[in-house]
């Protein structure tokens, strides 16, 4: 009711010094009494709520944290990035959180964090990133980690170390050493670790590899000794090296778990692609989903060098060879059909995928290996002496008839199913 009104029993609109005092002062509104609702209900609620917010209302009450840690909020991914300076990164994935830790010895002291809420003044929130206002030793950063990590269920956990100063190294000794202990590693959780710039050692590295099981995934784009090796080097179940010019053909060859492979550099030429491509088409297990590599400097494509005894379906894009080609010994249907293709600057794209994703390439290929298997009984006859009874000769020709026939009606087939005009060859 208006101020000049008081009294009034007739209602009126407001006066300008009403919609004055409203601006200045307006009604508070009384929160939300979510520590009032039962159990199903604020679950429900804290289930629409994002990664961000979830953190958030952690630190406002130690029985919604204790909640919420019992709840677990499902997430895509949970990243920590760690540097002797803060950083800021954006987060453009939904339902997903990222850190940044700033180690050093620290302004204030946060001897132990039992509680969310003694987080409150050191967090600040910039563009999806939760980023730490103060300076934390390895020790302390871990306990924190610890307590926020506690709260969520992601899908990938990565951790992102950034080497642009010496100290870096005996910090992510500490970190992986006790992120990677059995009593913290969490084998449901699916987690990824990164190495940024600089230069690793090889004692480093070699420790680093130790540590990590092949369960996780491996990046490191900062340089490597070209005398590093490790057994685990491509083991784990994704691999990534800016610099690799120091794997070895068995190197590669020791891929397992349907891994995916991305060398930015390599030492390997069009030999040792053939040989690994005969290696993998005679592996009796899916062994990778992706092989990405950048041949050596100064390789020239030799397409027979490539293609040498295999089978394959070849056809030319911007005038490089790109082919098919599938394993030998089927176990399962899973990952059996290959493709090899090239860019200009002699990247190798090798992807593997399942029998109903190249369903008549599949059917192609497996034609085409029953022709050279023929062909090859063919020669073999030819080979062989002539026999000395009719018997033997009646049956020998017989025999060519019935190959030659078969021959020409799987030759039937494949050129039905091949509309795109793939170039058939096959050693014999």
């Amino acid at each position: 009711m208006c101020f000049w009104k008081i009294g009034s029993t007739v209602p009126s609109y407001s006066c300008p010094l009403c919609i004055i005092n409203s601006i200045v002062f307006p009604p508070k509104k009384k929160p939300f009494p979510l520590l009032r609702l039962p159990a199903i209900p604020l679950r429900l609620i804290t289930k629409m709520m994002n990664a961000e917010e979830i953190l958030h209302l952690s630190m406002c009450s130690y029985r919604l944290e204790l909640f919420l840690r019992a709840s677990k909020h499902k997430m895509n991914y949970f990243s920590v990035h760690v540097n002797n300076r803060h950083m800021t990164f954006l987060s453009k994935v939904p339902d997903s959180l990222k850190l940044s830790f700033k180690i050093g010895v620290g302004n204030k002291e946060v001897n132990s964090v039992d509680k969310m809420g003694m987080l409150c003044e050191s967090l600040q929130e910039e563009d999806g990133t939760i980023r730490f206002n103060q300076e934390f030793p390895p020790d302390e950063m871990l306990e924190i980690y610890r307590r926020i990590i506690s709260l969520y269920s992601p899908s990938l956990i990565k951790w992102i170390f950034y080497f642009k100063t010496p100290s870096m190294d005996s910090v992510c000794r500490y970190l992986v050493e006790n992120l990677t202990a059995m009593d913290n590693y969490d084998m449901t959780t699916y987690h990824r670790f990164v190495f940024l710039y600089g230069s690793l050692t090889r004692e480093f590295l070699t420790e680093m590899m130790d540590r990590i099981p092949v369960t996780a995934s491996m990046a490191v784009t900062a340089g490597i000794p070209t005398d590093f090796k490790h057994s685990k080097a491509f083991k784990y179940k994704t691999v990534e090296y800016k610099e690799a010019r120091w794997a070895t053909l068995d190197d590669l060859k020791s891929v397992k778990n349907e891994c995916f492979v991305n060398l930015k550099s390599s030492n390997f030429d069009c030999k040792d692609l053939n040989e690994f491509l005969k290696y993998w088409v005679e592996c009796d297990e899916a062994i990778l989903t992706r092989l990405t590599l950048k041949l050596k400097e100064g390789t020239v494509i030799d397409e027979t060098v490539l293609t040498d005894q295999l089978t394959i379906l070849l056809y030319y894009y911007r005038d490089m060879p790109h082919f098919f080609l599938k394993m030998k010994k089927i176990s399962n249907e899973k990952l059996v059909v290959g493709h090899l293709g090239f860019k200009k600057d002699k990247t190798v794209e090798f992807n593997v995928w399942p029998t109903d994703k190249w369903s008549g390439i599949f059917e192609m290929l497996e034609l085409l290996e029953k022709v050279k298997e023929l062909e090859k009984e063919l020669l073999r006859m030819d080979g062989e002496d002539e026999p000395n009874n009719y018997k033997e000769i009646r049956e020998k020709n017989t025999r060519r008839r019935e190959i030659e026939k078969e021959v020409e009606q799987l030759r039937r087939q494949i050129d039905e199913l091949n509309d795109a005009g793939l170039i058939l060859q096959y050693p014999v």
